[in-house]
């Protein structure tokens, strides 16, 4: 049996991926930097992303047509 997960949340941490990316910035550019980011996200690809999946799915595993 697999074993599932306990939290189904995904999330970002942008200034982790900035620091990655620019590691010669400092924190308050960073900030700057995610606040321009934050603001500036699209989330709907993700989640409509996200909607297909889980219809497919519970279409194609749990045979379930709803």
């Amino acid at each position: 049996m697999a074993q599932l997960i306990t939290d189904a949340t995904v999330s970002l941490k942008i200034e982790g991926v900035i620091s990655e990316l620019h590691p010669e910035l400092d924190k308050n550019q960073i900030q700057e930097v995610a606040h321009f980011v934050f603001h500036r996200m699209n989330m709907n690809p993700l989640r409509e992303q996200a909607e297909k999946l889980i219809e497919e799915y519970i279409s194609d595993e749990l045979g379930l047509n709803m």
